[in-house]
């Protein structure tokens, strides 16, 4: 596992239950850190609708393999707004989601 992906992963595990039990229903940044965002991309047209989560890379990376793909999206999970999973499975879907 190369610097980019455990930094991912260590990302998806910090955040925290209140950020996403359940997530936002506005689009807009959930939680960040140098590295790293998660964004609620809005609603999908599903029905019923999810929320579209999606892990995107910062500008302001201190990691250099992935400096030149920001803003780039390295996961995507959905996720129910009908009976909200847990945390733990919502993390589990972005580690499984992740592109990197």
């Amino acid at each position: 596992m190369g610097k980019a992906s455990k930094a991912l992963r260590d990302f998806i595990e910090a955040i925290p239950d209140a950020k996403i039990n359940p997530p936002p229903k506005s689009a807009g940044t959930i939680w960040s850190d140098d590295n790293y965002r998660l964004d609620m991309q809005g609603l999908t047209s599903d029905k019923p609708p999810k929320y579209n989560l999606q892990i995107q890379i910062n500008k302001q990376t201190n990691i250099s393999t992935i400096k030149n793909m920001a803003p780039k999206t390295v996961a995507i999970y959905l996720t129910p707004t009908e009976n909200p999973e847990p945390p733990a499975v919502i993390r589990q879907g972005l580690i499984n989601g992740s592109m990197l």
